[in-house]
């Protein structure tokens, strides 16, 4: 098991209980203490965990969220379909925006032998996918970086989006909720999103169905402004029909 494997099994564990201890957690993988006490540590560092003497506690509540090295391990088979399925949404000599997050850059490795598009994004890791892709009009958006995201956001960003038209938005999300409606934890990250949103005729949520009834601290948007939420065929149907009886546009991928 590597290391983002090692971590990511102790934050699921820690999502189950309120305890790991560093000794133990050596015996189930496999490992020793001092291999646990370094991801413990790498844990900590990125904010996930609180160290403990002999183990950790998981940081929780509505700012918490995994960074990005952690959310690429996650329902990936999901995300793909749903990159899939946004592809019917996608016409010759559209415009469109393709925003951070794991999910949207399925949709990036999928268009490199596609149409002829112009991509704006403000993705570091879509840019890297889409580099080497001639038949595309890439535009690159400016900002200051930010690490957890891997994307260039804050108000050099928002103004910059600011100055187009875009056909399709594939916006992704940390929170899907019919109260709240979409939702991130980091408030620059949503202020971007917002200006995405304002720039758009239409607006593609793309999600994995466990963003589904969850909510964060800053809202992005009402779900009145979403055109269509793409979600995988895991979600559960009760669920599903809450948004349909709400009027929410939502199909599976």
């Amino acid at each position: 098991m590597n290391a983002i494997a090692r971590r990511q099994y102790i934050i699921q564990k820690l999502q189950l209980e309120s305890y790991v201890d560093t000794n133990q957690l050596a015996s189930e993988l496999s490992v020793s203490s001092m291999t646990i006490r370094r991801d413990l540590n790498t844990l900590s560092d990125d904010g996930l965990i609180s160290l403990q003497h002999g183990g950790a506690v998981l940081n929780n509540g509505s700012l918490f969220e995994f960074n990005m090295a952690m959310k690429n391990t996650e329902h990936m088979t999901e995300k793909m379909t749903i990159a899939k399925k946004c592809m019917d949404y996608i016409h010759e000599g559209d415009s469109i925006f393709l925003d951070a997050g794991t999910t949207v850059s399925c949709l990036a490795l999928l268009l490199k032998e596609t149409k002829k598009i112009i991509v704006m994004t403000h993705s570091l890791l879509v840019m890297k996918q889409l580099s080497d892709c001639k038949n595309l009009r890439v535009i690159m958006c400016p900002g200051e970086y930010r690490f957890d995201s891997q994307a260039f956001m804050g108000a050099l960003t928002d103004n910059f989006i600011s100055q187009f038209k875009i056909d399709t938005l594939f916006l992704g999300t940390e929170g899907i909720d019919l109260k709240h409606g979409l939702s991130v934890p980091h408030i620059t990250d949503g202020t971007t999103k917002r200006a995405m949103i304002q720039v758009s005729e239409k607006v593609i949520c793309m999600a994995d169905s466990s963003k589904l009834d969850t909510s964060y601290y800053y809202s992005i948007s009402s779900l009145s402004n979403i055109n269509l939420i793409i979600t995988d065929h895991e979600a559960d149907q009760t669920l599903l029909d809450k948004y349909i009886n709400a009027n929410i546009p939502i199909i599976t991928s």
